[in-house]
């Protein structure tokens, strides 16, 4: 960790009798300086010989800019709003919901409609190229005007943790970009630049990588958590409420995220970058309060939401208000059933007549929250009532679903609160149109220190031993869905793994494996991350899916490893000009940290390596 000398200049400028003070110590040097106000051309740019040159803001701005600029300061609380809500949830549906969310394993296709298409590996660029297009031409856009409206005004040394917030919410965003396809066009548009041809530059996923540590080491040894003049958009931060200390650990929570991601293919970076986390002044996510998640719209307002009518929970609107298109799929149902014997007991009436007979059976209480019974309809749905003569169905995906309708829902849905339009939150129904997304919580954090106490990473913030952190991320999970402690308990003391021998093996492989299937079911229903931890892990050990419809695209008896480019980078001429990116432009083709395929070409799962 480089440690820095907080330095200030302050030079007043006249530019229409305003006064400007400049923070060099925003990027090493803020390499600026305002136009000429007379002529409006620009004066010399400084040069900036820091660790972070290529990340940094690099150019200067015109003296009309710059005016203009101070006008956009006033709209930045609101544009950093909506950077933060829609930075995972624009066009869900069609961006994440049918590929990554389903690619995870997190649930299945039940609509005819979606049969035979991204679902099962056929790429539609009318869906998947709304992913690209959104991080692109809106996040990237609202990030651009973010940061030079909080460095180019009259005080900017006031707007530095917004600055370095706004930084750590674009390396959040862009490692779920560059997870899905790998090399991407980054530093232009990290330096707030807006190209002026269509020909952007890609980096590799390595380089980017490479900048998005920089830019979370960068902003945690810049933000100023007690210095009282810092303006925050409070109202307007809905992930932290301007707490500089929770986006401190955040940003340290997804720096070891990252770390772990490279392990297996630099694995001296990943160690270096995870103990510079785990050693931070400000340590890592403390509780379910440090959560990173979003909060619909449709929230009241006193919870973060705008009270518009609008935008509701979207894993809550796929599965009931479009129809049941939301499915549990098998994956899940067996990790539901089989990881513990420790689960919540719950009865099926079996049979018809007068006398039914009640058999009972034990599942993770989590399944319970979560997700209703298979044979659930339109009434059920409307009054809660889970349909006591169904059990807990999962989709093998692949399955082709037969025409559905509201009559009767043969799998699982996720269990929507009754009257979804209410804002009072049920922990028994999860999935209120209300609820906020988590998208790095602290279960996850709980997991990722398991993982680096397996490793043998070491950090202040690492004090226990990886199964002693496995233990803390399944109860921090149980406590997220309101688990009663003692149903919590059972489970835990239930875990198979942690009674037979498993953390006392010495085996690393087998431990991992354990670590990883119980944080797949903590990071639910993020699939962003679920698909990008099983191409790295090979873990859980997912059930190849039945139907491969890539045309060849994906090898058969392979899992798919990342999603095509759209067809709209054919209009880039850097794109054109570079063969090897087109050639990797695949969707069997494994990302630079993906370091081997899960199934041999037989489509015979392998046994994973993953200390190398």
């Amino acid at each position: 960790m480089i440690t820095k000398t907080i330095k200030y200049i302050c030079a007043v400028i006249m530019v229409f009798g305003m006064a400007s003070c400049y923070d060099l110590d925003e990027m090493s040097r803020n390499p600026y300086e305002l136009a000429d106000n007379t002529t409006g051309t620009e004066i010399i740019d400084v040069d900036d010989e820091s660790e972070y040159a290529d990340i940094n803001i690099d150019y200067v701005v015109s003296h009309d800019d710059s005016v203009a600029l101070q006008s956009e300061l006033a709209t930045a609380s609101s544009i950093f709003r909506n950077y933060l809500y829609e930075g995972y949830y624009d066009q869900y549906q069609r961006a994440t919901n049918l590929t990554h969310d389903i690619y995870s394993a997190y649930s299945a296709n039940n609509q005819p409609k979606f049969a035979g298409l991204s679902p099962d590996y056929l790429y539609q660029d009318g869906w998947s190229a709304l992913r690209w297009s959104c991080f692109y031409e809106n996040r990237c856009k609202e990030y651009r005007q973010l940061l030079r409206a909080l460095k180019f005004n009259a005080t900017p040394e006031k707007y530095k943790n917004l600055f370095y917030a706004t930084r750590i919410y674009m390396a959040f965003i862009a490692l779920a970009n560059t997870d899905t396809y790998g090399d991407m066009p980054f530093k232009v548009y990290v330096q707030a630049r807006e190209p002026e041809t269509n020909n952007v530059p890609y980096n590799t996923q390595e380089e980017v990588y490479d900048a998005m540590f920089r830019m979370l080491e960068q902003a945690v040894d810049s933000i100023q958590p007690d210095d009282k003049e810092q303006v925050s958009f409070d109202a307007d931060d809905i992930c932290y409420r301007g707490d500089w200390n929770k986006w401190l650990r955040f940003a340290n929570t997804l720096r070891l995220r990252m770390a772990l991601r490279i392990s297996n293919v630099d694995p001296q970076r990943a160690k270096e970058e995870a103990e510079a986390a785990l050693n931070s002044e400000y340590g890592l996510m403390t509780s379910n309060a440090d959560n990173m998640q979003t909060v619909p719209k449709y929230a009241r307002v006193e919870d973060g939401g705008t009270d518009d009518g609008g935008s509701e929970n979207v894993f809550a609107m796929i599965s009931i208000a479009y129809g049941g298109e939301l499915v549990l799929s098998k994956d899940m149902e067996n990790y539901y059933r089989n990881l513990s014997t420790g689960g919540k007991d719950y009865q099926v009436i079996v049979g018809t007549g007068r006398n039914p007979k009640k058999e009972t059976y034990t599942i993770d209480p989590r399944c319970l929250v979560c997700w209703y019974r298979s044979g659930m309809t339109a009434n059920t749905w409307a009054s809660g009532e889970d349909n006591m003569r169904g059990d807990y169905v999962g989709c093998v995906r692949g399955t082709q679903p037969p025409l559905i309708s509201l009559g009767e829902i043969a799998y699982s849905t996720t269990k929507t609160q009754p009257k979804p339009d209410s804002k009072d939150m049920n922990k028994e129904y999860w999935f209120n149109y209300s609820r906020p997304s988590v998208w790095l919580g602290y279960s996850e954090s709980l997991f990722l220190k398991a993982e680096a106490a397996l490793r043998g990473w070491t950090g202040s913030d690492l004090s226990m031993t990886a199964e002693e952190y496995f233990r803390a991320g399944i109860q921090a999970s149980m406590d997220y869905y309101q688990i009663d402690a003692a149903d919590a308990q059972k489970y835990i003391d239930g875990v198979v793994t942690l009674n037979d021998g498993t953390f006392q093996s010495g085996d690393r492989e087998r431990i991992l494996e354990a670590i990883i299937t119980h944080k797949y079911m903590a990071v639910f229903p993020n699939g962003n991350e679920g698909w990008a931890e099983f191409r790295r892990t090979e873990y859980p050990a997912l059930a190849n899916p039945l139907v491969n419809s890539s045309g060849g695209d994906v090898p058969e008896g392979k899992f798919i490893k990342r999603v095509l480019y759209p067809y709209s980078e054919n209009a880039n001429q850097y794109f054109l000009d570079h063969e090897e990116l087109q050639k990797a432009n695949t969707q069997g083709t494994r990302l630079w940290w993906d370091v081997a395929d899960t199934n041999d070409n037989d489509g015979i799962r392998q046994t994973p390596n993953n200390f190398r």
